[in-house]
């Protein structure tokens, strides 16, 4: 099985929509109904290889009900990209080698390695739990445990499973078959109504990506926590304390495109409600462009893969800059975490809004995220040689392996 078993490709008419409207690539008609049509055959496409950025938008483009562009180029450029490079392996969770979420979970102190115990057994019977995500383990988990906001929910999160969207984006569909099995056993084991997903990413994987591509359900409902946060506000169970006083741009995950309408509603009503000034950058919605951080899964080794990154968070900031604005507002982890390398090149602030927002309804945030991009840095630097100078054999037997159609793209001249 592969990303592109979640649809018949039989029913693909080529007419090159998807790369047309891709706010990124723009294609000209010609180019991409013989781009599209490249992929499909097993071809390789150069400039979408170079270019793509895996922000997901194509699959709302497409006119065909069901069929997903993103899932035929992403399974496309990883077969192109080959084994997966060492310091992609360091990124994912729960790899037979040291991982960066292993490394993290251990410079933790004791009383946060405690927490991180407790939410690796299963709560009682609840109606509801918080479900707790890598970077939310790793930097916040102090914070979570000690919310005010969020004291109703049981919080469950165990350090050696995930949604798998690091592996499904950037290690391949063997490293995230891996993953969401683990996870998805884990997860029989709970005896709840509905799953609080206190990270997005984890939301659109759990309630999007697991049924849609990987074709199974969890047996309870999701919920992202901003929707949560919304119904207690709409019910009065919370109150604002402490208003956001900042005027910012919104910054969209690569993935709101996948959750309709409603998701970045909330944000945008949250974000207002608690005093928040918000602008739109030119592109969001189901046109946003990416951090970047995802497009480090075209290129093989680390610096090639640091400077893509670099060069799509470029267009971020120059967006932000042609708002007039001094912030960006970020939901997701990921976008804040990958942005931090940079943003102060561009002095453009952000804003990670997890943290605001419990704050704003009265939390106490002893850890924001930014204090724990250090630690990052830190853990990133001591791999380095490993990551950089790397050239051994793949012993965790997470490789994309090439079809046999693809073609030289010296040769095609595509």
């Amino acid at each position: 099985m592969s990303y592109m078993d979640c649809c018949n490709w039989d029913d693909c008419t080529r007419c090159g929509e998807c790369l047309m409207k891709c706010p990124v690539m723009k294609m000209e008609k010609d180019e991409a109904r013989i781009a599209i049509g490249r992929l499909i055959e097993g071809k390789e496409v150069r400039r979408v290889f170079d270019e793509c950025t895996l922000c997901f938008n194509c699959n709302n483009y497409c006119p065909i009900e069901g069929l997903r562009p993103h899932e035929l180029i992403q399974q496309r450029m990883l077969e192109h990209r080959g084994k997966v490079p060492e310091f992609i392996k360091y990124l994912l969770n729960s790899m037979p080698s040291p991982t960066i979420w292993q490394d993290a979970y251990e410079r933790l102190n004791d009383n946060e390695k405690d927490i991180l115990d407790r939410w690796s057994q299963i709560p009682p019977p609840s109606k509801e739990i918080l479900f707790i995500g890598c970077i939310g383990k790793a930097t916040s988990a102090y914070d979570i445990e000690h919310s005010e906001v969020l004291k109703e929910l049981p919080k469950f999160g165990p350090r050696d499973i995930c949604c798998g969207e690091l592996h499904y984006r950037i290690g391949g569909w063997d490293a995230y078959t891996s993953m969401i099995e683990k996870t998805i056993q884990r997860f029989s084991e709970l005896d709840i109504e509905r799953m609080v997903c206190y990270c997005g990413s984890c939301y659109n994987f759990l309630s999007n990506i697991l049924p849609k591509v990987y074709g199974k359900e969890l047996p309870f409902k999701l919920v992202s926590m901003y929707e949560w946060l919304w119904e207690r506000v709409e019910s009065g169970g919370l109150e604002l304390k402490k208003p956001l006083n900042f005027r910012a741009a919104v910054h969209e995950s690569c993935y709101v495109s996948e959750l309709g309408s409603r998701f970045p509603e909330i944000l945008r009503t949250l974000y207002t409600a608690t005093g928040a000034e918000l602008t739109e950058l030119e592109h969001h919605g189901k046109d946003n462009i990416t951090c970047g951080f995802v497009s480090m899964a075209r290129k093989g080794n680390f610096p090639q893969a640091f400077l893509s990154m670099v060069k799509e968070q470029n267009k971020k900031y120059g967006e932000a800059k042609d708002a007039d604005v001094k912030y960006m507002a970020l939901n997701c982890p990921g976008c804040f975490i990958g942005l931090s390398f940079t943003n102060f090149l561009r002095r453009v602030g952000l804003r990670y809004m997890p943290d605001e927002l419990l704050r704003a309804y009265g939390d106490t945030i002893t850890t924001p995220i930014q204090k724990r991009f250090g630690l990052f840095l830190t853990l990133l630097i001591k791999r380095m040689p490993r990551l950089l100078f790397h050239r051994g054999h793949n012993p965790d037997g997470f490789t994309i392996e090439k079809d046999s159609k693809l073609t030289d793209t010296k040769k095609s001249g595509f």
